[in-house]
């Protein structure tokens, strides 16, 4: 028992600190997801290349 709640007092200020971190960086936030995205379609599209071709 008290082993969860030291577990719960130390995890709902790292959870706070966490969430107003990625709220106060979204911008940054969204561009890393962008760019993730963007790297994935990329990656796709140069497989589909490539089975066109090996075809």
């Amino acid at each position: 028992m008290a082993k969860k709640s030291l577990y719960a007092i130390a995890g709902i200020p790292l959870l706070i600190v966490g969430i107003t971190l990625i709220l106060v960086w979204w911008v940054d936030v969204v561009s890393i997801f962008r760019g993730g995205i963007g790297l994935a379609l990329a990656l796709a599209g140069l497989l589909v290349l490539y089975s066109a071709n090996k075809k």
